[in-house]
């Protein structure tokens, strides 16, 4: 209705998928008629805006943010779209860039909704914003609906497959071909090399996420001509369609997060490596992770970085943690209560304790208090006893072990045996629980192999007089030596915290550790309730004052 005499004009033309803008469905048709348009009204037309193959459920589109900012800077006067349905699929976009918009003297106009420059025309286009959100979101249920029905048949849906396979066509009796994914020849040993190389690594010894993304790039290897790094290397090492089951249905594209378990919909596909080394990939990684354990020390150089709390009770302290301090222009350095520093002195009366002198009170008490032959020897009675006992005790556990092992391997081959055959519902919530249940078990059952294996192959690292005389004796010189960088390790391993108060230090550690230590065995993720040789109610609560 309204002319746009002289005035300058842009049109902006989308399509929702690749493929109609590949076959020219829509965007030529949608920019001719835009043209006539402006031209039947008298605008001059400065630039055209197109973008394919992208939703209008959300306004971060490439094309789209480059035209709001040549708008904003005066570049046209008028924007014209086919309907506004091009433009946007929700009526709060709508809102927000009409308003924007305005304020810049721009306007946007619909070639199929060409309703008056008044407050009945601006009614006229909300309800039709609403409308087209509406119709969006009911599209969009329908077509989510059909791809879950599809997936719940062991069909894909036409994603980009998971390196290592390809989509292929499965003839149907009647209607459109199926998709599914199947094992790709040329590019299986990529994944499969991945997780092989990741759980027993290299000839130069065990291999992280990083260097092994590393090790890829200068093996020239690329994810479909991209470099390798970090993220993309851990996706495919959790990735359980590698070990035969993909999902559908497990991330919210419009929310960016992951939906609940229970809506992920299994799909059967071949693996490209036995479910053994896929959840032997996941132990180690979760072993590994920055957020447990003795890892989480690593990230800091400070001896006592994560264990010291503010008081031992509740007369004097408030129980939170006490993080790194400066003084005197960084020359002195310090504990200190961080609720105090973050929250004041209405919530904490907080201290500042010295760090080189609680860090060397800390070594010491240990060391006089733990490290001494005599007093490991009273902590670790039980293990003295437990090294004393016959062979065939450990020989007749690690069979045991392995029985377990075989009848979960079985258990959990038998569950996706059945998915795969159909003989069992694909989307039920209980399958993929029973494969986690198993999985979970398979990786504390190989742990505790681990551990009776090594104890059969070398006696000598079981925990005797002689071995806690010599453990003594080179942890005790290490931990005294402030420039060795075994020596916050050795922290790490035998202090899981360090309370202190207006007249007490109180020193936690745990037996197992010590065990593990004094006897050569590898230190694993910490157990972090578990403390034994300084006593406590709970982990969460203060001992009796």
């Amino acid at each position: 209705m309204e002319r746009f005499d002289g005035e300058k004009v842009a049109i902006y033309a989308r399509v929702s998928t690749i493929k109609q803008a590949n076959n020219d469905v829509s965007i030529p048709d949608q920019i001719a008629r835009c043209g006539a348009f402006a031209s039947d009204k008298g605008g001059i037309l400065v630039e055209t805006y197109v973008e394919p193959g992208a939703s209008a459920t959300t306004t971060s589109r490439r094309v789209y943010q480059q035209m709001l900012s040549d708008a904003r800077a005066g570049k046209f006067k008028i924007i014209v779209a086919y309907s506004l349905s091009r433009l946007f699929r929700n009526a709060l976009d709508y809102m927000k860039a009409r308003a924007e918009l305005r304020s810049a003297g721009v306007k946007l106009v619909s070639v199929t909704q060409d309703f008056a420059d008044d407050p009945a025309g601006e009614l006229a286009l909300s309800m039709v914003a609403i409308f087209d959100e509406y119709h969006s979101a009911e599209n969009a249920k329908h077509v989510k609906r059909t791809m879950v029905e599809n997936a719940k048949r062991g069909y894909w849906n036409g994603q980009k497959p998971p390196i290592g396979f390809k989509v292929v066509s499965v003839p149907q009796p009647k209607g459109k071909d199926r998709k599914k994914l199947e094992i790709d020849e040329e590019k299986e040993y990529l994944p499969r090399f991945i997780l092989e190389t990741y759980v027993n690594g290299t000839s130069d010894g065990p291999i992280g996420i990083t260097k092994l993304a590393n090790l890829l790039n200068e093996r020239g290897e690329t994810l479909d001509g991209r470099k390798f790094h970090v993220s993309n290397v851990h996706a495919i090492l959790t990735n359980t369609a590698y070990c035969g089951c993909a999902f559908f249905n497990k991330r919210d594209s419009r929310a960016r997060k992951v939906r609940p378990e229970s809506e992920w919909i299994p799909i059967p596909v071949p693996p490209i490596v036995d479910e053994d080394l896929f959840y032997q990939a996941q132990a180690q990684m979760a072993a590994r992770d920055p957020k447990m354990g003795s890892s989480a020390e690593k990230t800091n150089g400070n001896l006592l970085t994560g264990k010291v709390t503010c008081g031992t009770s509740r007369k004097d302290g408030c129980g939170g943690g006490m993080t790194t301090a400066t003084g005197n222009s960084g020359q002195h350095r310090y504990y200190a209560c961080n609720t105090r520093k973050t929250a004041g002195a209405s919530k904490c009366k907080g201290r500042w304790t010295n760090m080189a002198m609680l860090d060397d009170l800390v070594v010491e008490n240990v060391i006089e208090h733990i490290l001494q032959p005599e007093r490991l020897a009273e902590l670790l009675s039980a293990w003295l006893e437990q090294s004393t006992q016959s062979e065939a005790r450990d020989h007749t556990e690690l069979k045991a072990l392995r029985s377990r092992l075989t009848m979960l391997e079985g258990e959990s081959a038998n569950v996706i045996a059945l998915v795969r055959k159909g003989l069992m519902s694909a989307d039920d919530p209980q399958i993929e629980k029973e494969l986690g249940q198993i999985a979970a078990q398979k990786r504390a059952v190989l742990a505790d192999i681990h551990v009776v294996e090594r104890k059969l192959a070398d006696p000598g690292r079981a925990v005797n007089p002689a071995i806690l005389d010599k453990f003594s004796r080179l942890v005790c010189s290490t931990m005294r030596d402030r420039t060795s960088p075994l020596r916050k390790q050795y922290i790490a391993l035998l202090v899981d915290r360090v309370d202190v108060g207006d007249d007490l230090v109180r020193i936690t550690g745990t037996r197992s550790r010590l065990a593990r230590a004094a006897s050569g065995a590898p230190p694993h993720r910490v157990p972090k309730a578990e403390r034994e040789w300084c006593a406590r109610q709970d982990s969460n609560l203060w001992p009796p004052d």
